[in-house]
């Protein structure tokens, strides 16, 4: 028996939609596929558990497809104008969102990658950095508008 290869780019943590790759979309295609295969297999010859299988299968192969079109889009059009790249880059957050909710179930599962596959809730650095700015200045109102029940 081989032991497997070492996958291509090390484990990493994702912070932002721009930081996904094809690479993130396939480890966690690989993972899914695996244990959907395995589901189908163990409910051979029962219709609801094979249809409830089957719908799962279409539903994240659906958005890893539209996930990989969008990550190549944006990897081919450096120069797309601003309103159409903000578009596909949101596309790429809720395409990826909705897949870490697939397999979410799945996150005391041996080989999940909880670096990787969860929510994020920001495109960037920038706009995380200016979503978090009125949260950090609405939890600093000072000690006697706290003592008041005028701040937070």
């Amino acid at each position: 028996m081989t032991e497997p290869a070492e996958s291509a780019e090390p484990e990493r943590t994702l912070h932002y939609a721009d930081d996904i790759s094809a690479a993130d979309v396939d480890a966690l295609a690989a993972f899914l596929d695996d244990r959907l295969k395995a589901l189908a297999t163990r409910h051979r010859g029962q219709p609801e558990e094979q249809r409830a299988t089957l719908g799962m299968v279409n539903v994240t192969h659906h958005l890893m497809s539209s996930l990989r079109h969008h990550l190549e889009q944006r990897s081919s059009r450096p120069g797309e104008p601003s309103t159409e790249s903000l578009d596909r880059r949101l596309e790429i957050q809720r395409d990826w969102n909705l897949l870490c909710e697939a397999v979410s179930p799945w996150r005391d599962a041996e080989g999940y990658d909880t670096e990787r596959w969860h929510h994020l809730r920001h495109l960037d650095a920038a706009t995380g950095a200016r979503n978090e700015e009125p949260v950090a200045r609405a939890g600093t109102g000072s000690a006697a508008e706290n003592a008041n029940g005028q701040g937070r």
